[in-house]
């Protein structure tokens, strides 16, 4: 988290002693309590902020002959990037595209870059800033997948955010939130004629 601060002003009530304020805070079960008390209020408070994740993109230069342009384009959607600038070069028929890159999504970049392109296609990158991710990670939305005549809903589609807490938490070794099962369709029992 960046950009938090919790404030904490404790008051005490009126005719309340020196002595009984010092007995009450020596306690350990007091300061327990208090932290507590106080971690709950504050995760709920950065709850009602509608938190948002950060990722790290990478700034992606790629060098590419025109015939593996399409593939170049096909592997830098796949990867969730997106092309800032395309550029032709001049006296030659390669391209240069400048694109953005998830971090995340990076890894194994460019061997699928180059099995895509045909070999024709080379890629460098480097760290370029944190983007702010437009979806909730708290939210958990329900979608009905398109073409299914079931109406199966599928809480996954569409929130990257969520898809990263859950890989998250995941490695961890803590509990996610997934349906077992995804599709399933009733068994049917056939009568065997004999």
């Amino acid at each position: 988290m960046h950009g938090v601060c919790f404030e904490a002003d404790v008051q005490w009530a009126d005719g309340i002693g020196a002595d009984e304020i010092e007995e009450c805070t020596s306690d350990t079960t007091f300061a327990y309590r208090t932290m507590l008390l106080s971690r709950d209020v504050m995760r709920q408070a950065v709850l009602s902020a509608g938190p948002r994740l950060v990722q790290a993109m990478y700034s992606c230069e790629i060098s590419t002959s025109s015939e593996g342009l399409g593939g170049t384009y096909a592997a830098v959607g796949r990867a969730r990037g997106r092309v800032v600038s395309e550029t032709m070069l001049e006296g030659t028929g390669d391209f240069l595209i400048a694109a953005m890159l998830p971090v995340a999504r990076s890894f194994g970049f460019v061997e699928d870059l180059r099995s895509r392109s045909g070999g024709s296609a080379n890629a460098s990158m480097a760290f370029s800033h944190w983007e702010e991710l437009e979806s909730d990670p708290t939210a958990r939305v329900m979608a009905v997948v398109e073409g299914d005549e079931d109406g199966i809903e599928d809480e996954s589609l569409g929130n990257i955010a969520v898809e990263y807490v859950d890989n998250v938490r995941r490695r961890k070794g803590l509990a996610v939130e997934e349906k077992v099962v995804k599709s399933a369709t009733k068994q049917r029992t056939r009568a065997r004629k004999v």
